[in-house]
């Protein structure tokens, strides 16, 4: 019924009837059997009986096949691979780094160690049928040069040639590695911020580093270098801080069994024999604050602390870059997802975040606050239409907000200070601010009203400064609003947009 009411008002322009029709009730109106005849045909005296699930799953399995498709001689050529059931054993893949725009192989106990400042190429191979097939990663490091990157690009090139065009190419950026991917390594897997793993560029190793260690699984779980400050870390993961004084490795409330294996195994690596300290969230010793720069606020918000959550978080880009107001969902995000000239929607479930972009225009933060209703109205998981909008702008994240990030920089857009730095050199902030589920499109506040005759039929600059072009029926009195539009305000915000948008010009008020 919503999809029919969405067709109805958007495509249709409010100019198609909807009948409802339910069980054999056809039958008794002779008019809507007529209608369903005419465009689905006679209706069968009997319908034939279907074919359990579990059988058409069992059939449809027993039918796959695998085929390869490639054009690497000139012409595209497709051939069967194999038929069920398809199995796929690891026989051996290749780690290199792009150095001086050339492959270097990577030392084989430096496997699974990346770094933000480097470029790197891995071929997994496994057997079909006894036919050797492959899958070529190409992983971007966030802070490798461009030479590098487009050096990676060529690389890369060479190689699928000399295996024959086979392999399938991914490119993988760092953050953002997908489940096979880090499977490789077998939850041996480190990203450090920046840096390079090449011996002939060391650089010094900073006095503190913290990593965050996450995952579901031992074969999906990685850590990855965060700023080393208390804001970075999270009640849904563990931490490992070394400094000069040792390896601590943290415990968040909602961590997980294997996140802490994982956390095990890599300060081994990164600590070279230092002594460890483990520590359960709230047990922190003096020392592990004052290395971290001071006791302060993080994400730990409850349902962070769950070890496995019953929603999982959704992120939407609200943009009108095509013409038309879409949002667009971003699977498997992180912080480089959000687009500074974008308004982007973050759905934790028991809230919803509006992230509002510094570049981002006048009509992506209106539309987005509608969206955002219309989402929660909508949505077929039966929400609670007052669940609260939280609206956050660039720079001012609160960890209410970063906590449902991956490796969360609370530098990136404050230049270098935290959100609670910012709060005490600002005072008090007035963002995030709770949206009134009732409204349609503003933050909640006191709106100053008008006399009809200052609104009805005023072009932008006839206007107060205050006022709203576009939603001028706001600044009228209750009485007035009711007197000029002919309904209340609770039934106009109600009605379909383009409905409110015709009343509108037709009381002068658009």
């Amino acid at each position: 019924m919503m999809l029919a009411k969405d067709i109805r008002d958007r495509e249709r322009g409010g100019r198609a009837e909807i009948g409802v029709i339910e069980g054999d009730a056809e039958a008794n109106s002779p008019l809507v059997m007529e209608v369903m005849v005419s465009i689905l045909g006679e209706r069968p005296s009997k319908l034939p009986s279907g074919t359990p699930d579990e059988i058409t799953d069992r059939e449809q399995m027993s039918k796959l096949t695998l085929y390869h498709v490639s054009d690497a001689n000139g012409a595209m050529n497709i051939t069967e691979i194999a038929t069920s059931p398809l199995t796929q054993d690891l026989l051996n893949h290749d780690v290199w780094r792009i150095e001086n725009l050339e492959l270097v192989e990577v030392d084989p106990e430096m496997h699974g160690y990346f770094y933000g400042g480097d470029c790197y190429l891995i071929l997994y191979s496994y057997d079909v049928n006894g036919r050797n097939s492959y899958i070529l990663y190409v992983w971007k490091g966030r802070h490798a040069s461009q030479d590098e990157v487009t050096a990676c690009a060529y690389q890369a090139v060479t190689l699928d040639q000399q295996y024959g065009g086979q392999p399938v190419q991914v490119i993988v950026s760092m953050g953002k590695e997908p489940r096979h991917f880090m499977a490789i390594f077998k939850g041996k897997m480190v990203i450090f911020e920046g840096g390079t793993s090449r011996k002939s560029a060391p650089e010094p190793e900073p006095p503190v580093r913290l990593f965050q260690i996450c995952g579901s699984h031992p074969t999906n779980s990685k850590a990855i270098e965060v700023p080393a400050l208390v804001a970075s870390l999270n009640s849904n993961d563990v931490f490992l801080l070394k400094s000069q004084n040792g390896v601590y490795l943290w415990y968040g409330k909602g961590s997980s069994g294997d996140e802490r294996a994982m956390a095990k195994e890599v300060a081994s690596f990164i600590g070279r024999g230092s002594a460890e300290e483990i520590m359960a969230e709230g047990q922190e010793p003096i020392e592990f604050w004052e290395i971290l720069g001071g006791k302060g606020p993080y994400a730990s918000d409850r349902r962070l602390q769950q070890v496995t959550l019953d929603h999982q978080p959704r992120l939407f880009e609200c943009s009108n870059k095509t013409g038309k107001f879409i949002a667009t969902e971003v699977t498997q995000f992180t912080q480089d997802d959000l687009r500074e000239d974008d308004v982007m929607l973050l759905d934790t479930w028991d809230q919803v975040f509006l992230w509002i972009g510094n570049e981002a225009n006048a009509v992506e933060r209106k539309e987005s606050v509608t969206t955002c209703q219309e989402y929660l109205r909508t949505h077929p998981g039966s929400r609670d239409p007052d669940t609260p909008i939280i609206m956050v702008k660039q720079g001012f994240e609160p960890p209410t907000f970063t906590g449902w990030f991956m490796a969360w920089d609370p530098t990136k857009w404050s230049g270098g200070k935290t959100y609670e730095q910012l709060k005490e050199e600002l005072g008090e902030i007035t963002l995030p601010t709770k949206v009134d589920s009732g409204a349609t499109g503003v933050e909640s506040k006191t709106i100053s009203q008008y006399p009809p005759e200052m609104l009805i039929n005023k072009l932008a600059g006839e206007l107060p400064e205050n006022v709203d072009p576009t939603h001028k029926e706001r600044y009228l009195s209750d009485q007035d609003f009711q007197a000029i539009l002919g309904i209340s305000r609770e039934e106009f915000d109600s009605l379909p947009q383009w409905k409110q948008k015709t009343i509108k010009k037709e009381k002068g008020l658009f």
